[in-house]
């Protein structure tokens, strides 16, 4: 898909949800024409932000995780697998020494395991 179609759709998007007063949120807009509007052909990806994501990207702001090795902030990864092809559910990522503490809790009980530690 060409980003002129991309851009076309989003205007129907646009046109459709936004300008008749439907939603202000040009990705609920988008997902909205993309369910009941969009023809096969203009059926596009996009990565609509959850609940669950946006109260991990706020936790996260609060308190995050630290290297054991050199200190610095790690980023949660999804769906990881160390090196020797074992799969978790998620992993701790230093970018810095490139280690990654490998787990089998979820995103949603790693988010829950630090709301707790944020209220303490």
């Amino acid at each position: 898909m060409t980003a002129l179609t991309r851009d076309i759709i989003i205007d129907r998007a646009r046109q459709k949800y936004i300008m008749p007063g439907i939603t202000n949120n040009i990705t609920e807009a988008l997902a909205l024409y993309l369910k009941n509007d969009a023809p096969e052909d203009e059926q596009i990806p996009i990565w609509i932000i959850t609940p669950e994501i946006h109260q991990m990207r706020e936790i996260l702001k609060q308190i995050r995780p630290r290297c054991d090795e050199c200190g610095e902030e790690l980023y949660l990864k999804t769906g990881a697998v160390d090196p020797h092809g074992v799969k978790y559910r998620t992993a701790w990522l230093c970018k810095n020494c490139e280690i990654e503490y490998y787990s089998d809790k979820s995103p949603a009980e790693w988010l829950e395991e630090l709301q707790d530690e944020a209220r303490k």
